[in-house]
């Protein structure tokens, strides 16, 4: 499942490739040490392919980056759209006279939803709003059948917040990267590890833990649990 746009996954390529060239790696130096092939390197970074999380993991350990900035090329929320400009001439006048009318239109109507939509010092321009069906999703892992990741708004300093729709019971490979990480579990039963330690969280529990431990998490068999995570950008 994925849920990128075709933008975002050429923006994503493009941040890979410019850290791999940048590091002066080869496609095969990179696929090798992401564990992943190289024609499916070559594929991603074209924007031809969307990777998984964990293959995302991969190649920013390979690249010497995080996972959290590479992400930020493929959030893939659309922007309200702009009031329409029009640089030539009308096709109706020729003298730019029915541009000129539908711009002033659109200038009454953009003031008047932004005087209807203020509330208390607050308007519509300074919430940001992700809607169920928005954002962008990559599959958890290559072959992960159900789970998912959905990208949500990002908050101070670039700190990354991710919904995790986890369905896995086979304990995956370990994460570790910079920073702390915070998660917070609002649907069914999460088996956490970290450093040695296990845990089982429940709806409404929280786990925070220092992110260069190595970490992992997944579900009892027959599960499936919804989590938010919260990591440093």
């Amino acid at each position: 499942m994925s849920g990128l746009r075709e933008d975002g996954l050429t923006r994503l390529g493009s941040r890979i490739r410019h850290h791999r060239q940048q590091l002066g790696l080869t496609l095969v130096e990179v696929a090798g040490q992401a564990g992943i092939s190289q024609p499916f390197l070559s594929q991603i970074e074209r924007g031809k392919a969307a990777p998984s999380m964990s293959t995302l993991e991969g190649l920013a350990h390979a690249l010497g980056t995080t996972q959290a900035h590479l992400l930020e090329a493929v959030d893939a929320v659309d922007q309200p759209p702009g009031r329409p400009t029009t640089t030539g001439p009308a096709a109706s006048g020729g003298d730019g006279t029915t541009a000129d009318a539908a711009t002033t239109a659109a200038d009454a109507a953009t003031t008047a939803a932004d005087a209807a939509t203020t509330a208390g010092g607050v308007t519509s321009t300074q919430v940001d709003i992700r809607r169920a069906s928005e954002g962008a999703i990559l599959t958890r892992a290559e072959g992960t059948v159900g789970g998912h990741t959905r990208l949500l708004p990002g908050g101070p300093n670039d700190t990354q917040f991710l919904e995790f729709v986890e369905t896995n019971h086979v304990p995956g490979r370990f994460f570790e990267h910079p920073g702390r990480e915070w998660i917070y579990v609002t649907r069914g039963t999460v088996l956490l590890e970290v450093g040695g330690s296990h845990s089982r969280l429940e709806p409404g529990d929280v786990a925070r833990y220092d992110g260069t431990l190595p970490h992992r998490w997944y579900v009892p068999e027959g599960g499936t649990a919804c989590l938010i995570v919260v990591r440093p950008g």
